[in-house]
């Protein structure tokens, strides 16, 4: 994966947790998992910096309405 496809790849996860923050979508309808899966395969790295507020997302949000 190239430099560009991951700074797109981490734009879009943190579009969907801001959708899913604002109750656009639901955690199950966004996909966002498996985004998270692809991110950890190419750049562990940045996966661990965006864990901690995916976390908290699905913790302090009521995402099940």
């Amino acid at each position: 994966m190239t430099e560009r496809e991951l700074i797109k790849l981490e734009a879009t996860i943190r579009n969907k947790m801001e959708e899913i923050k604002k109750q656009r979508v639901s955690l199950r309808d966004s996909g966002i998992g498996g985004l998270m899966n692809t991110l950890k395969k190419v750049d562990e790295a940045l996966y661990e910096k965006i864990l901690p507020e995916y976390k908290n997302m699905v913790t302090n949000y009521n995402i099940f309405k």
